[in-house]
């Protein structure tokens, strides 16, 4: 067997036979369930308060916005399981044997950028936790300390593949709730110290700021849709649709609801919620310290290893000669360069959080696009033609029109242009922002229009009907 615990994986992108496919529904679930309880999900839960929102008004942002993300996340895991690769890859069933490089792309990009988004988040623990403890600096030698390992801790885990990354987020789970636990009895207990002044709404009134909360959280769920497949590809194609399904939707919302609900109630216990990290350090008391942020790091370090991962495989379908080790080695140089040029050169630290909304639009109409064509091939894939890497072949049922599928290319590009209209981040203001209230209805208005056209164009000229392998 290629996928041990402990040993590293020799499988990337090819195919995976049922007789090698040791997963379940429960370990999809257990994964991302998992995934939700660190440091970073936790932010976004704040983000809300942070925006002047009430609890219960946060809370709600955050339900509705985690279900719906969910489902989107959910329905990229039905994929994985029928085509036996990776996402990107079986994104070629609707876009083209050479369209799916549309895929590869965006989420290789979404991947670097919270790759690198981990080396800021990932060390600000560490280097709070020190200063408090020891009085150490927060900047330089510390900085670089801590990056160093929080990122190679990151990389660890990613090196050995599915099989290790699914064993070390059971840990998470201990870690995660553990931290998570700890960190709300003492917001609990800090909350009648904290006097906030009258609610000021980011936005200016209650319904357009509550909608931006919404946004995030939709944006938190949705965006491990590209991730999906690397784990259902494990699980054998003879698996039901729907167990499947709500297994993965399970794990991804209670684990979502924890972390992002935990961070409300934490961001509302903290004098500034926009800055998390240093109030949750220091609401402890300094002996609680040290053990809480070495289990905090197991979690951040999973979440960061699942982006690694990720980035491997992508990067693998791009460039599918190499072997597994060789294309992890450069993903590891590529993503630690643009970190530390991004970060720490150029001070990018309060602007790849834009980047990665931005990418977000991207990504968000090709799920949809994904998902609606799963439903109409019935589940049913040729993964022998998937499997064709050369993108020569015009006898490939996924050949479309010269190995691009213009269906699925003009809807997404055309969506995609659509929410960049309407985007409204750091780096670019879209002309159409304003129209919304200021709300970043981006990826929302991209989804949907993604959907619809891809349904529309879909009634002019029908898509292959695939054989099942």
């Amino acid at each position: 067997m290629s996928d041990r615990v402990g040993h590293i994986e020799t499988r990337g992108i090819d195919f995976i036979p049922d007789q090698d496919r040791h997963s379940r529904p429960a370990s999809v679930a257990i994964v991302f369930f998992a995934s939700q309880l660190n440091f970073g999900t936790m932010i976004v839960g704040a983000l809300p308060v942070a925006f002047g929102l009430s609890f219960w008004a946060s809370f709600t942002s955050i339900l509705a916005g985690t279900v719906l993300g969910g489902a989107g996340f959910a329905g990229m895991v039905l994929i994985g399981s029928r085509t036996g690769t990776n996402g990107t890859v079986s994104s070629g069933a609707f876009f083209g044997i050479r369209g799916r490089f549309i895929g590869t792309l965006i989420t290789e990009i979404i991947d670097i950028g919270y790759f690198a988004l981990g080396f800021w988040v990932g060390p600000q623990p560490l280097l709070e936790a020190a200063h408090r403890l020891f009085g150490t600096a927060t900047s330089g030698t510390a900085f670089v300390i801590a990056l160093i390992i929080s990122v190679g801790g990151m990389l660890a885990v990613a090196l050995f593949g599915h099989a290790t990354i699914v064993a070390y987020e059971k840990l998470t789970i201990f870690a995660g709730i553990t931290t998570i636990a700890v960190l709300l009895l003492f917001a609990g207990i800090n909350l009648g110290t904290q006097h906030h002044a009258a609610p000021h709404y980011a936005l200016g009134n209650f319904w357009s700021t509550w909608t931006m909360a919404l946004t995030a959280q939709i944006a938190n769920a949705i965006s491990y849709g590209p991730f999906a497949s690397d784990y259902a590809r494990y699980v054998p194609s003879t698996t039901q649709p729907r167990p499947l399904f709500l297994w993965a939707f399970g794990g991804m919302f209670v684990g979502a609801i924890v972390a992002l609900g935990g961070g409300s109630v934490i961001g509302l216990a903290v004098a500034d919620p926009e800055n998390l990290i240093h109030g949750m350090i220091w609401l402890l008391p300094a002996w609680l310290v040290l053990p809480l942020i070495l289990l905090s790091f197991v979690a951040n370090t999973a979440n960061g290893a699942m982006v690694a991962y990720n980035g491997v495989l992508n990067l693998h379908a791009m460039l599918w000669r190499l072997k597994w080790l060789q294309v992890a080695g450069i993903f590891a140089v590529l993503g630690s360069a643009i970190g530390s040029a991004g970060l720490i050169v150029a001070g990018f630290n309060d602007r790849i959080d834009a980047v990665c909304s931005m990418v977000t639009i991207l990504v968000t109409p090709w799920v949809m696009i994904n998902i609606i064509g799963y439903l109409e091939h019935r589940g049913r894939f040729n993964t022998a033609d998937l499997q064709d890497f050369n993108h020569r072949d015009p006898g490939n049922i996924y050949w479309y029109w010269r190995g691009y599928s213009p269906r699925a290319v003009i809807a997404w590009a055309i969506s995609t242009a659509i929410g960049m209209l309407f985007s409204n981040t750091h780096l670019f203001v879209g002309p159409l922002a304003r129209l919304a209230g200021g709300v970043d209805l981006s990826f929302v208005s991209s989804a949907i229009l993604g959907g619809i056209l891809y349904l529309a164009l879909g009634q002019l000229r029908a898509a292959p009907i695939s054989a099942k392998a």
